[in-house]
């Protein structure tokens, strides 16, 4: 009998300590979506399907078709704690996330990102709209403070209000590829002077690999160094289609002045 109250009391014990974090969970989104602005930025445009899939495939969703859960306040409270168990199961070892969260997790990543620049902007306006020094940086240190739990709503809200090949769209869209290219299609233009539509499929996988996996490698500048890790990295995304990069394809690079230590 004594065993049995014991349980119930830890039983009731989890349940309530459940409870608690979800009803904190949804206060902290409740606080951190009143932050963001009613319509969130949205991607340029809508990128094809083969640059979805491979940026799919870098998640590590294979083959896959690209899909995203839609989250709330107790899912995500779910999650925490398959991570938090996961991470002891492992005894701390790192570990990526799932696909479908690894697309929303750099969808908010890339939304958050375009706000913060906004709001620099505006603290950082002339004296006409702004007021001081002082009030400047007291508003840049409460963007920090509310930096967790505006990032938490953002991961919530995107997962909600956007299918995953709009999320794709938005990652794809805010890359840093280099050449001062922000955004697949940019980078298409200043790699091989073309469309996103007219790249090869080797094309298009080296560049969507460019942002996360060639460590800020020009192609251009460093042939043999880009040629290995480009094969390492689409080992690593599972895609037979995918050739060891080609000297054609590096051939129709558009070349840049490259730096002396290149």
């Amino acid at each position: 009998m004594a065993l049995g109250n014991f349980l119930k009391w830890v039983g009731g014990g989890i349940v309530a300590i459940v409870a608690a974090l979800c009803l904190l969970v949804q206060g902290a989104y409740w606080y951190g979506a009143s932050m963001l602005p009613q319509r969130l930025p949205q991607p340029g445009r809508e990128y094809p399907a083969a640059a979805r899939e491979l940026l799919w495939r870098t998640l590590g969703g294979g083959d896959a078709a690209i899909s995203a859960r839609r989250l709330n306040a107790f899912s995500y409270t779910g999650l925490i704690f398959e991570t938090l168990l996961l991470y002891l199961d492992r005894h701390g070892e790192s570990m990526l996330p799932a696909a479908d969260l690894g697309l929303v997790e750099q969808t908010s990543f890339a939304v958050r990102d375009g706000l913060v620049e906004i709001r620099r902007a505006r603290v950082a306006a002339p004296a006409s709209t702004s007021t001081s020094t002082g009030s400047n940086a007291a508003a840049l240190q409460q963007m920090s403070y509310d930096h967790g739990f505006e990032s938490m709503a953002l991961f919530i809200r995107a997962s909600r209000e956007w299918p995953a090949e709009r999320m794709a769209d938005f990652v794809l869209d805010s890359g840093d590829y280099g050449r001062d290219s922000a955004g697949l299609e940019r980078a298409a233009q200043a790699y091989f002077g073309v469309t996103v539509e007219q790249l090869t499929r080797e094309e298009l996988a080296m560049l969507v690999l460019l942002p996360s996996h060639l460590g800020g490698r020009d192609p251009h500048c460093a042939p043999e160094a880009f040629r290995l890790a480009y094969a390492e990295a689409t080992q690593g995304i599972g895609d037979s289609k995918l050739p060891a990069l080609s000297a054609r394809t590096l051939a129709r690079l558009k070349p840049i002045a490259c730096p002396p230590d290149a």
